[in-house]
């Protein structure tokens, strides 16, 4: 009988143990779980920021697309301006070459004055051109 009891104290101390120790089981993989769907938050908030930190690189990315290579209508621009200053030297020479077979100083027509204030402000402008320009390929290459 003694013995019995004894079996009957270690079976029911047996059991007691393995009750706690799946206590303690579930306890961990509840605040496991607790800390997965706090990581999974966390995560969410970061890749929702990342996503709303790359938003306007994106747009940049779309825009910047837009972006010409070159600037085509300027190379237009030079030739006819060239062309305007060859047509003053030209002009200029007539004038000269006028006064020298007549022997006389002959006043510049008024057209010829216009024309080189005119050339002279396109001049002016071609400078401002090829600085705004450079300027540009500099930025625009930023975003290619």
């Amino acid at each position: 009988m003694k013995e019995q009891k004894s079996v009957r104290n270690r079976l029911f101390k047996t059991e007691k143990v393995e009750l706690e120790s799946h206590k303690v089981e579930l306890a961990i993989g509840d605040e496991l779980r607790n800390l997965a769907s706090k990581t999974g938050d966390a995560f969410d908030k970061v890749n929702k920021e990342l996503d709303d930190a790359f938003e306007p690189i994106r747009r940049i990315e779309k825009i910047s697309e837009s972006i010409p290579s070159k600037l085509d209508s300027f190379k237009a621009f030079t030739s006819v301006l060239q062309k305007m200053e060859q047509q003053f030297q030209d002009d200029n020479q007539k004038l000269k070459s006028a006064e020298q077979e007549l022997g006389v100083k002959i006043p510049r027509p008024k057209a010829l004055d216009q024309a080189v204030r005119q050339l002279e402000q396109f001049q002016r402008q071609e400078e401002i051109f090829r600085r705004e320009i450079n300027e540009f390929n500099k930025a625009s290459k930023k975003y290619r």
